[in-house]
């Protein structure tokens, strides 16, 4: 699946700030533990800065630990780090970079932006969540989108880069998004223009952003988020160890209501399938909620958040249908590439997400449960479902990490390149 050795130009001393636990404890940190891997593997000096808590080193790659917080009702991966001017101060007294890259919307992103600053470096920012559909699940609404405003003129005025637009007729795509969330999409837009380049895996965020300023330039790229050398490394090792012959449905996510687990559980029941079972992996608010919907379903397992990438793996290897009921709220799930590469087929809803979906090896429906339950239905059936795990293949070579690495790669220097030759004008 993977072949190949990029060869960099130079060495890159390069920082990459994360608020989620590391590692594995999330999609997000499980793309950033690929693109370290990489890089690292290639001959760049990689600096993870990230939160204290559970913190594992991976080898050869410096680690600086940060105080961070973890507000109540957050899932346990997830955290904010403490960017304070001193925290950004003391990290560059001691360590010097060529670039720093901002994984996370909160406290990564304005410590990074503090770092770049002092350090006189480019900031690099990638948009893992979509904002804009998070803010449209959760009762504070308003108030979460003010708050994120804020966020992102305070990064705009570190950068001394603002975004000046004059009011102009939305898209047919953006008039669809509620007033709140075109609010939350312009609000993206201000970190991407604050910033020296942003990085979205998705087709969707990467126009919606910049769909709100028009003409205004901001400079970006879409980057899909490839699968885990190692990940794949265990797949081929990890051998099934199931030999009933139930057809297993596996949800892998936070349990948040923007995840619609509640949708995959309704759908399960409504879809009546013979011997079949449901596997539901990860905490989160919604637990108890959702530990209520399925009570008398002893087919439906819940195993609780499992970090281990190994144990993942099993998970995976041991099912036999991927599930991914949010809708337009996901930018690129980390579940989707790692699905496919054990080989797994995916049943999903909202049509925005296409980085490695295609209908030879997924299958989209409709987002109502019922939509869901009949689509339940029909991957389940031996031939239609054989026929999508053997297209499973046909994504490798546009996910692998190496794809990734490269992208990365090219951006770092054509933007530390454009960085310098601006300070010298």
């Amino acid at each position: 699946m993977t072949s190949g050795i990029l060869v960099p130009m130079r060495s890159l001393s390069i920082a990459i700030v994360l608020d989620d636990k590391f590692p594995s404890s999330s999609g997000v940190s499980r793309s950033v533990q690929t693109q370290i891997e990489e890089l690292s593997k290639i001959g760049h000096n990689i600096t993870l800065i990230a939160p204290r808590t559970d913190l594992e080193a991976p080898s050869n790659i410096r680690i600086i630990p940060v105080k961070s917080i973890k507000f109540p009702g957050l899932p346990l991966h997830t955290r904010i780090l403490c960017a304070s001017w001193k925290s950004a101060k003391d990290i560059s007294r001691k360590h010097s970079f060529d670039i720093v890259h901002s994984q996370t919307d909160t406290g990564a992103l304005l410590l990074a932006a503090k770092i770049s600053k002092i350090q006189n470096i480019p900031h690099i920012h990638t948009f893992h969540t979509n904002i804009a559909g998070s803010h449209t699940m959760i009762v504070s609404t308003f108030f979460a989108s003010i708050g994120f405003r804020i966020y992102a003129l305070i990064i705009a005025h570190i950068h001394k880069r603002y975004l000046n637009i004059t009011h102009h007729k939305a898209s047919m795509q953006l008039s669809k998004e509620s007033r709140i969330g075109r609010f939350d999409w312009h609000t993206q837009a201000i970190i991407a223009r604050a910033v020296n380049y942003s990085t979205t895996p998705s087709h969707y965020m990467f126009n919606y952003i910049r769909e709100v300023c028009a003409n205004i330039d901001l400079p970006g790229a879409i980057i899909p988020t490839g699968y885990n050398r190692t990940f794949e490394a265990y797949t081929k090792a990890i051998k099934r160890q199931r030999s009933d012959n139930k057809i297993r449905f596996i949800s892998i996510s936070r349990l948040v209501k923007e995840k619609r687990l509640d949708v995959i559980i309704k759908a399960f029941k409504q879809a009546t399938i013979p011997n079949s079972e449901l596997y539901i992996v990860g905490d989160g608010a919604e637990y108890k909620r959702l530990i209520h919907l399925a009570e008398n379903s002893p087919n439906i397992i819940f195993t609780g958040h499992i970090s281990n990438r190994k144990e993942i793996v099993q998970l995976l290897r041991d099912a036999d249908i991927f599930v991914l009921a949010s809708y337009r709220f996901d930018n690129q799930p980390i579940v989707i590439p790692e699905s496919l590469v054990v080989g797994l087929p995916i049943i999903y809803c909202d049509d925005r997400l296409d980085v490695g979906l295609n209908n030879s090896n997924s299958l989209l429906v409709d987002p109502s449960i019922t939509g869901l339950a009949e689509g339940m239905t029909q991957i389940a059936k031996p031939h239609f479902h054989k026929k999508l795990a053997t297209g499973t293949k046909s994504v490798f070579s546009e996910l692998s990490p190496q794809a990734t690495a490269k992208s990365y790669i090219d951006i770092y220097i054509q933007t530390i390149s454009k960085y310098n030759n601006s300070n010298k004008n």
